[in-house]
């Protein structure tokens, strides 16, 4: 593409296995960080590529369409290279590499800008606190994401927070925040991802054992207390997906029973009811990733919430509700969940048909396909 027009040509690359990121690529003589900086004053987050690369030429078929098998893999977006200087950031620089996939890490560029996800955050801290005999937890890296900034937390013995907090700060950012209530294995981490389409803060609301409700409206009550004294009026804005979508929905209930003014609930392919398409806990996947008490942790939450929801029974919530749908597993997902959602929904059900499964609804890739709609949303200029 030329160096004039607005726009690389972008695709999503899988360069490193499940993790997909969006790559630009273009014609002319712009250095890519001056490239990557000019479109991010332009385009909403999520549209902004991971990575630029120069080229001499687009590649293409016999067909003369662009050859994206030839498209070169990229070196990422990041900070100007600094080189550890510590043996402690020398051995989070390689871990971050190391788990990344990548070839060089410098101290102060960001884990989650470099691709990482909540699955990948957990598998970093356990490899640090095995390389370095330590016990950070994963919500640290939220709030450290950095060699440099993970240096230091160890260096001041504050690398140490509760696994499962109550209400996690995910995100950073300006504005009203965005709660996002757990899934059904208890834990908010992977809305981590959404902060690629959205400015506000992002608070993930977690399953952290203290109650045992005996229902999802007894646990959204518990929930709804926990929001409020995060932000103590209104409007509030509420995210959920699969299990947590019920959650969302049960919670909103309960603040408008309260008075209080809910401006936005999105649904993130979630049924009202227990549903063919819901997310379990993947134990083989998060074996050796996970300390072995948070993982039954995680496991018995499942267990328990499963019940819960087989045994709930919506009520209705007074507003409009957005919902996106993975079309990738039904052709008809939307008007499914159109369908279901109606009898508790007093206004107006918007659906978005998504490229995505179910169970990768939460991914830089399937971000891709509703971010935007996501920052609109939730007040984000999109230029």
């Amino acid at each position: 593409m030329a160096l004039g027009t607005p726009r690389p040509r972008s695709v999503v690359r899988e360069d490193t296995p499940g993790n997909k990121r969006l790559v630009g690529y273009f014609t002319g003589t712009v250095e890519p960080a001056e490239a990557r900086t000019q479109l991010a004053k332009t385009l909403p987050a999520h549209m902004v590529p991971a990575a630029v690369v120069p080229l001499a030429a687009l590649p293409r078929t016999v067909g003369g369409k662009l050859d994206v098998r030839a498209l070169p893999a990229p070196e990422y977006g990041r900070a100007q290279y600094r080189a550890p200087s510590t043996p402690t950031e020398e051995t989070l620089a390689a871990t971050f590499a190391r788990v990344l996939g990548t070839e060089r890490v410098g101290i102060d560029d960001s884990f989650f800008d470099l691709g990482g996800d909540s699955i990948a955050a957990m598998r970093l801290i356990s490899t640090i606190n095995t390389a370095l005999d330590v016990e950070l937890s994963v919500p640290t890296l939220f709030e450290a994401p950095t060699v440099r900034e993970l240096g230091q937390r160890l260096a001041a013995g504050t690398g140490v927070a509760p696994e499962l907090a109550p209400v996690q700060l995910l995100k950073h950012g300006t504005g009203r925040p965005l709660f996002c209530l757990h899934a059904v294995s208890g834990i908010s981490w992977p809305y981590q991802v959404l902060g690629g389409a959205v400015d506000c803060p992002i608070v993930g609301i977690q399953q952290d054992g203290q109650d045992t409700p005996g229902s999802i409206h007894q646990m959204a009550e518990i929930y709804a207390d926990r929001i409020q004294a995060h932000q103590p009026a209104g409007p509030y804005r509420l995210l959920g997906w699969s299990f947590g979508g019920v959650l969302a929905h049960a919670v909103a209930v309960a603040l408008q029973r309260r008075g209080a003014t809910v401006d936005r609930l999105i649904l993130l392919d979630a049924e009202p009811g227990l549903g063919v398409a819901n997310q379990a806990v993947d134990r083989a996947q998060l074996e050796g990733v996970l300390q072995d008490r948070l993982l039954d942790r995680l496991a018995d939450n499942f267990t328990a919430n499963v019940e819960l929801y087989r045994e709930h029974r919506a009520e209705v919530f007074d507003g409009d509700v957005v919902v996106f749908a993975a079309a990738r597993d039904a052709d008809d997902r939307s008007a499914v969940l159109h369908r279901s959602w109606r009898p508790h929904v007093s206004g107006a059900i918007t659906t978005h048909s998504i490229d995505s499964s179910h169970h990768e609804m939460l991914s830089t890739g399937s971000l891709a396909g509703y971010g935007r709609q996501l920052g609109l949303l939730l007040g984000r200029e999109t230029g």
